[in-house]
């Protein structure tokens, strides 16, 4: 049976999770990350259940491994690592970028999305894996930024899409408080996904125009 393209991380052990996954999702132990890619117009309305049947088909355990979605190509995953700090991997499709308060009201289609992977060599706290999630989104955002990404509902710059998902996994231990900016943990695991989500960005940027510029070009070819 073939089963559907997925970018899967072994944690190598038990690890603190903060995620909003759609299968584990919240605040659990877990052992591994799934994340699955399913075409545009997907419209299962069971993903949990899609998620654990393709975590059954690659014997994973579905009660320990922490499952996303994307529509983005897994296999352009971009990563960056501190050794011994940080280790990102982030999934990045940005067919309809948005800043997360933009002032056009109008309906963004859910097209793409960035999934973010951030593995923390230290003992966060459960308090101090909401400061990850809050430095690593704005390290996010940063890095949509420096890319150019312009918003598709706002006179600025996209923040990220409608549907993106992050998890956070620190090693056991819980004696580390704090994950914000300018902590040890948290600048690490923030350069790693700024770096991250900016290549990301500028390589989902440039086969955008790639195809863009070929699709023109096929038309052009065409006319009399």
């Amino acid at each position: 049976m073939t089963h559907a393209p997925a970018l899967v991380v072994d944690f190598g052990g038990v690890r603190r999770c903060l995620s909003s996954a759609v299968v584990g999702g919240g605040l659990r132990d877990a052992r591994g990350w799934l994340n699955l890619q399913v075409p545009h117009g997907y419209a299962r309305m069971d993903p949990e259940v899609h998620l654990q049947e393709e975590m059954a088909a690659r014997g994973l355990d579905s009660d320990v491994t922490l499952g996303a979605m994307t529509a983005a190509h897994v296999d352009r995953a971009t990563e960056h690592e501190e050794p011994g700090a940080a280790r990102v991997l982030a999934t990045v499709g940005i067919g309809v970028p948005i800043a997360a308060a933009g002032r056009h009201l109008h309906e963004v289609p859910a097209v793409n999305t960035i999934n973010i992977l951030v593995l923390v060599e230290a003992p966060l706290t459960d308090g101090a894996l909401v400061y990850a999630v809050q430095t690593a989104t704005e390290a996010k955002a940063q890095g949509l930024a420096d890319a150019g990404i312009r918003a598709a509902n706002h006179d600025g710059y996209a923040t990220g899409t409608a549907t993106d998902s992050i998890c956070i996994a620190a090693l056991p231990g819980a004696t580390e408080p704090f994950a914000g900016p300018l902590s040890t943990p948290g600048a690490a695991l923030a350069r790693c996904v700024h770096a991250a989500v900016y290549d990301g960005a500028r390589d989902f940027v440039a086969r955008a125009a790639t195809l863009a510029a070929a699709t023109e070009g096929t038309a052009d070819a065409g006319r009399p």
